[in-house]
């Protein structure tokens, strides 16, 4: 009886070696878990340049000094006049790039550069928004911006209806307020107008 405990002893080992020999083979021997993800390295916009990147107060206060250039169309509290309403505007609110590219481009020309624009369901003609590329420079239209963003939409304005007229005989709007805190981190950034000034096709 003895000499048959031999071959399943033989066989014991040969299954504990092949085992070793497997999770090896799997691992190896520097095995220490899975690897450690590269770290998320975020650019900085700014790069070394810090008149790009200027603290919120400051473009609000610059904003709203500057925003006296806007307001013979716009009214001096973006209510509208002339020009579309800017405060608690949807199209204002909803097209960031394209609001600082119509600042720098303007809006005139034949045909102008946008025909219509809607605001808070009212069609206004384009045409008559010129340029400010070479009158503002890109921390005063940052500042314009944000003060706009920030201080005077204070109220998200969705679903307009121009077929229900309001007691100032605007379209009726749905408008929700915005959290103060919203409103507080709002910020249209000096390198944000940059990048868009550094698209646009040289002036005439």
């Amino acid at each position: 009886m003895a000499l048959m405990k031999k071959p399943a002893t033989v066989l014991g080992f040969l299954t504990l070696g092949l085992a070793a020999f497997s999770l090896s083979g799997c691992f190896g021997e520097e095995y220490q878990g899975p690897p450690t993800p590269p770290p998320v390295v975020v650019s900085n916009p700014c790069g070394d340049n810090d008149t790009l990147c200027i603290p919120r107060a400051v473009l609000r206060d610059t904003g709203e000094v500057i925003f006296q250039n806007c307001s013979g169309c716009h009214g001096t509290e973006g209510e509208g006049g002339r020009g579309p309403q800017l405060a608690n505007s949807d199209f204002f609110m909803n097209n960031r790039l394209r609001v600082i590219n119509l600042v720098l481009r303007g809006n005139s020309g034949d045909p102008p550069y946008i025909d219509t624009l809607v605001v808070n369901g009212v069609v206004w003609l384009g045409g008559g928004m010129p340029a400010h590329r070479d009158v503002l420079s890109d921390l005063e239209i940052a500042g314009v911006l944000t003060w706009l963003r920030s201080v005077k939409n204070d109220s998200t304005v969705t679903n307009c209806n121009p077929d229900v007229l309001d007691g100032n005989g605007m379209p009726t709007c749905t408008k929700t307020a915005r959290a103060p805190s919203e409103m507080e981190l709002d910020t249209v950034a000096v390198w944000e107008v940059k990048a868009v000034r550094d698209t646009l096709p040289p002036a005439m």
